[in-house]
């Protein structure tokens, strides 16, 4: 209680000295250069405030605030030595500008200060600690902390319904971070010519955070993306309009005669306003993703104990269940199944009652219904882990709670523009009765798409099982520049419940043969790199033939412009990616448009059973360089597995995380085999010992057969050791290797 009244009579004389001997003028709007402790960052922090004509002459007056994040080498005050895109007052950006915008509204405009430095580092002109993470602060979690200050500090309307968050270029990456963070804080959001991507999250475990695939955290918020036709962005932000544009019906983006700067400030504040007088409100039904192990939303309290780059990942939730997962990368990364979440609910359900909570994990063809009682405010607590659950939550004698298990397309991996595709939906029960009688009705969210066949049968489904469609749906996608459409399923039963399903699917366009590629298998190569310069280096891991075999993983090299160029890859098969491995990697372009943003590539990996002469088919996906521009070119591979395997297993990580656990993640394209490790005292290597370490989900093992195999190390001396892995696997080959990295055990 000290501690916490000491932080307040801080802030407050901060307030008070700054307002005294900082404050500024632009006509009758009042300009103050303030500043206040923050717990998050332990130390003080910068913001500027401006505050509408006749704010002092009515205390009870309240106003909706926009939060305004600057860019590079600006900062809270204005810019710093490289200045552009000035936007304070006076003659910044043509009188288009923060002061002005304040003196013609009831608002008030908050500038937090991104700089990333403290009082004995080097100063630099990199805000919000992205690209790299390099210290502990971090601005999205900050943000609840400066709303906070700022109500309690400042007369505004406290509610998110009138409260917005906006910013340039980075701040426009962060205004799209933080709002799709925390949308049941602000209601709109804003960017001006926002950068596409960066890494961000915790300092020791960042993530690649790209807004393209970000779209689902926007539920109950408007979001508008202001840039100029001449921005060095601007390739970027075609990219995202193509996808947001199809599955965001809140969505809005303006193109303005300019570069990179704060063009249409007016009417992008406008258009917040214009939320603030019919702000949209909560989802009945919301997805979310953070990359951070803790967090709330829509208030629910998730925590988990990840240390490794990931997202979690909720989606269709209400107060009858959600689906839960967390993956290495989005939209389909490796299921990060050992680790632990615990959700904690809104109070939305009887105090201390009983609930039956059906957990449905299909990966492993499991189902668990157990009993679960809310506490005194109505929570409940819900304990998973990582793969993809579907939790039903449900009272005694609730009726049936159905959603979309999964959606196939039928012979053929990927839908094609201007053909007839054929769609197979599986629906799940998580409820407590069976569901009857059950039909669907597929409708198309775009005119873009034209359903041909709309409606399926499904007959019954019983409680925690699935029901497939007895009949296709059937869609068609006519213009060639849609990449992805968006459907809605409605769901009903013999007993006029009615249960609504939105999902999301690529699309593609006949694409040509590409016959010009090399397949990159544990061999050296030169490829190209960062758009403009290459690089030599080993991809891949296999016998380095350039034949793909089984049990291989390859990088599939296109030549183009007398370069070869890594490529993702679409693909459908049984052969591809055995027991839910998934790799990609990048290839950052920012040296070459300086942006930030990079090309991904995939490394699938072949199943050890593939048969001799299996043909894959890929649809290929990389950039070229077109300055500033980048081109994404596409094509069709087929590649033929020859041969038979020889490649022994992967060791990706090795890990101490705690608890004297010992954690290796091993790949391969067979099942894995006598798993050792080998602790080698870092400054006496004739003393080790051995251990052999399992993927049963005993012993330190968190989960069964999720390639992470682990064993807990009986007590010994403190110590500082090396780990050497061997493993093989089902064809005798065998792999050693020793990590770089030094563990502790004690």
């Amino acid at each position: 209680m000290i501690k916490r009244l000491f932080y307040v009579v801080i802030n407050v004389l901060l307030i008070r000295i700054i307002f005294l001997s900082g404050s500024l003028f632009a006509g009758e709007v009042k300009i103050i250069d303030s500043r206040h402790y923050s717990q998050v960052f332990g130390e003080i922090r910068n913001f500027r405030v401006f505050l509408p004509p006749g704010y002092y002459d009515n205390p009870q007056k309240r106003y909706p605030v926009i939060y305004y994040y600057h860019g590079w080498s600006q900062r809270y005050f204005g810019s710093g030595p490289d200045a552009y895109a000035a936007c304070d007052r006076g003659d910044d950006n043509k009188g288009d500008n923060i002061a002005a915008f304040v003196a013609a509204h009831d608002v008030i405009i908050v500038k937090p200060d991104g700089f990333n430095r403290g009082p004995s580092e080097e100063y630099y002109l990199r805000p919000y600690n992205v690209s790299p993470v390099e210290t502990y602060r971090q601005f999205p979690v900050y943000f609840p902390e400066l709303v906070n200050f700022i109500d309690g500090n400042y007369n505004t309307i406290a509610e998110r319904s009138h409260r917005a968050i906006s910013g340039l270029s980075m701040g426009g990456f962060m205004s799209f971070v933080i709002g799709g963070k925390y949308p049941h804080l602000v209601s709109a959001i804003g960017s001006f010519c926002g950068s596409p991507e960066f890494a961000i999250g915790p300092e020791s475990f960042p993530v690649e955070y790209r807004h393209i695939d970000m779209f689902r955290n926007y539920a109950g918020t408007n979001v508008r993306l202001n840039f100029g036709d001449e921005d060095f962005i601007r390739f970027y932000h075609r990219d995202l309009n193509k996808v947001w544009g199809q599955v965001m019906d809140n969505y809005e983006f303006k193109i303005y005669k300019g570069a990179h700067s704060t063009c249409g400030m007016g009417e992008m504040f406008d258009f917040i306003m214009k939320t603030f007088d019919n702000p949209p409100q909560k989802p009945a039904k919301w997805d979310h993703i953070d990359v951070y192990p803790l967090f709330s939303v829509w208030d629910y309290c998730v925590s988990s104990d990840r240390d490794l780059p990931g997202y979690t990942i909720f989606e269709n939730v209400d107060e009858r269940g959600f689906r839960c997962s967390v993956r290495e990368h989005l939209p389909d990364g490796e299921v990060m199944s050992q680790v632990r979440i615990t959700v904690t609910t809104p109070p939305v359900y009887e105090k201390n009652a009983l609930y039956t909570v059906n957990d449905i994990v299909a990966s492993r063809l499991k189902s668990t219904s157990y009993s679960l009682k809310s506490d005194n405010s109505g929570r409940l607590k819900i304990s998973l882990d990582g793969d993809i659950h579907e939790i039903g939550i449900n009272k005694t004698a609730d009726k049936p709670n159905l959603s979309i298990a999964s959606v196939s397309l039928e012979n053929q991996g990927y839908a094609l523009i201007n053909k007839n595709v054929a769609l197979k939906i599986k629906l799940l029960n998580k409820g407590l009765a069976d569901g009857d009688d059950i039909k669907a009705t597929l409708s198309a969210m775009r005119r873009s798409t034209s359903v041909v066949k709309s409606e399926a049968v499904f007959g019954s489904i019983k409680i925690n099982e699935t029901g497939e469609s007895g009949n296709s749906f059937i869609f068609r996608v006519i213009p060639d520049s849609v990449e992805v459409v968006k459907f809605l399923l409605t769901i009903r039963d013999n007993k006029n419940n009615v249960w609504r399903e939105y999902f999301t699917l690529p699309v593609f366009k006949e694409l040509p043969v590409i016959n010009e590629f090399e397949i990159a298998d544990g061999r050296k190569v030169t490829v190209a790199k960062e758009g403009m310069s290459s690089e030599t280096l080993v991809l891949g891991s296999g016998n380095g033939d350039g034949i793909a075999n089984p049990g291989e993983s390859i990088v599939v090299l296109v030549k183009d412009l007398e370069k070869l160029w890594r490529t993702e890859l679409v693909y459908s098969g049984n052969y591809i990616n055995p027991y839910g491995v998934n790799i990609r990697k990048s290839d950052n372009w920012g040296s070459y448009d300086h942006v930030g943003g990079s090309a991904k590539y995939s490394i699938p990996m072949i199943s050890s059973g593939c048969p001799a002469n299996e043909v894959i088919n890929f649809i290929a996906s990389y950039w070229l360089p077109e300055n500033p521009n980048h081109i994404i070119k596409q094509g069709r591979i087929s590649v033929k597995v020859a041969g038979e395997d020889k490649t022994p297993p992967d060791l990706e990580w090795v890990r101490v995380p705690g608890d004297n656990i010992i954690q290796a993640k091993i790949y391969d394209g067979s099942a894995i085999h006598d798993v050792q490790a080998k602790l080698i005292l870092k400054d006496k290597p004739d003393n080790f010992f051995e251990i052999g370490l399992k993927d049963d989900g005993s012993n330190g093992d968190k989960t069964k057969e999720d390639n992470i195999f682990s064993f807990e190390v009986p007590e010994r001396r403190f110590g500082l050791y090396r780990i050497q892995i061997s493993a093989s696997d089902s064809y005798g080959n065998l792999m050693t290797k020793q990590s770089p990295d030094i563990f502790v055990i004690h």
